[in-house]
């Protein structure tokens, strides 16, 4: 079992209790409560996901004694880590940090197949500070559940303690993430830090975005589209600086912009689609089939190869690859759209359009 102890200071330090002392040692040692602990050994703190900067930790052994203390304090002892920091990219990615923000965009919570076949609930948004720097975020488990929860119950602004997150990268981009169960969130927190954000809930540049998984449905996707101008709120991709083709092919620095232009043609020397593993979405190849008899019938079963995940896969589905040629009034360029923009675009899913086809091949749209 492992803790996080504070003094009255506010000085933390991990301590860990192994499995045979914890029904004499760890079960006094409830969340909030204050003790006195001696006895104990002390060894030095490493290694990844480190819940705090302390040089050492705390060793429980048969020796260790716990006794009450009357002293009471429910202070949190938050050692929030501001965003430009965390955006600067100089952080330890060894070390769990404290992040409070308002969630700014939310998306659906999505079902992952990760590897071993374990489904897993996930949830990306953005959290904002009061300076309107903005972290990517990416929940997983019960906490994406409960945090897409008390969004739909929420009119209004949802700010966000996320206690012990894990400071990561995906796809090269800095991300927020809980660390397994060790990360705790707390939503709309009663506390001091906090309070700063409840003057920005009439900032219609603050408000809350939602924005629908590419699974949803197109009709879905509209209607939710509908509900967000009524309310004033703003797709986040309008976060994102608008440039001109021009300024687009000009630009001398790997950035992110919105660029609005005209669709004229869509390049059909590249393959429309591919096909993707479930458990990490990265492309497949297709080894061979495998056809096996059951109840006298032929069952036909793909085999992929995924690079990704270094081993054979048999859920895979379609996802879109779209190279489109586009024009505004200042040039032409050609832009790759993948499964996430597309599924905006063309009405139907990659899915529907194959019809059941498995066949690596190019076909018009």
């Amino acid at each position: 079992m492992e803790f996080v102890l504070a003094d009255e200071t506010g000085q933390k330090i991990h301590a860990t209790c192994k499995r045979t002392y914890i029904e004499s040692k760890g079960r006094i040692l409830t969340v909030g409560a204050w003790r006195y602990i001696w006895n104990f050994q002390i060894t030095p703190a490493g290694g990844a996901y480190r819940t705090t900067d302390h040089t050492w930790k705390m060793v429980f052994n048969q020796n260790t004694a716990i006794t009450r203390s009357n002293h009471l304090n429910d202070e949190l002892y938050l050692n929030l880590t501001d965003f430009q920091s965390i955006l600067s990219g100089t952080l330890d990615e060894n070390f769990l940090i404290y992040v409070l923000g308002q969630v700014m965009d939310c998306g659906d919570v999505e079902n992952i197949q990760c590897t071993g076949g374990k489904q897993q609930k996930k949830l990306e948004f953005t959290l904002s500070d009061i300076n309107d720097s903005r972290l990517p975020c990416c929940i997983w488990g019960n906490l994406a559940e409960k945090l897409h929860y008390a969004i739909s119950q929420e009119d209004g602004m949802v700010t966000m303690l996320l206690r012990f997150a894990k400071l990561g990268r995906f796809r090269g981009e800095l991300q927020i993430s809980n660390a397994f169960d060790a990360s705790q969130m707390i939503i709309n927190p009663s506390i001091p830090e906090a309070e700063a954000f409840k003057e920005l809930i009439n900032d219609d540049e603050k408000t809350l975005t939602s924005f629908q998984s590419n699974e949803d449905s197109q009709e879905d996707n509209n209607k939710q589209v509908d509900q967000l101008e009524k309310r004033g709120q703003r797709d986040k991709w309008l976060l994102f600086p608008t440039k001109s083709i021009q300024e687009m092919i000009t630009s001398t620095q790997v950035d992110r912009c919105l660029v609005r232009c005209t669709v004229y043609a869509i390049d059909m020397d590249w393959a429309w689609y591919y096909f993707g593993c479930k458990a990490c979405n990265k492309r497949v190849i297709k080894t061979g089939t495998k056809v096996k008899k059951l109840n006298g019938k032929e069952i036909t079963t793909h085999i992929w190869w995924c690079e990704t995940c270094k081993d054979s896969v048999f859920e895979v589905s379609p996802r879109f690859w779209l190279h489109l040629m586009v024009s505004d009034d200042t040039g032409v360029s050609k832009i790759m759209i993948l499964d996430k923009v597309a599924n905006g675009i063309v009405a139907e899913s990659p899915e529907k359009m194959l019809n059941g086809s498995w066949d690596e091949i190019v076909l018009l749209i």
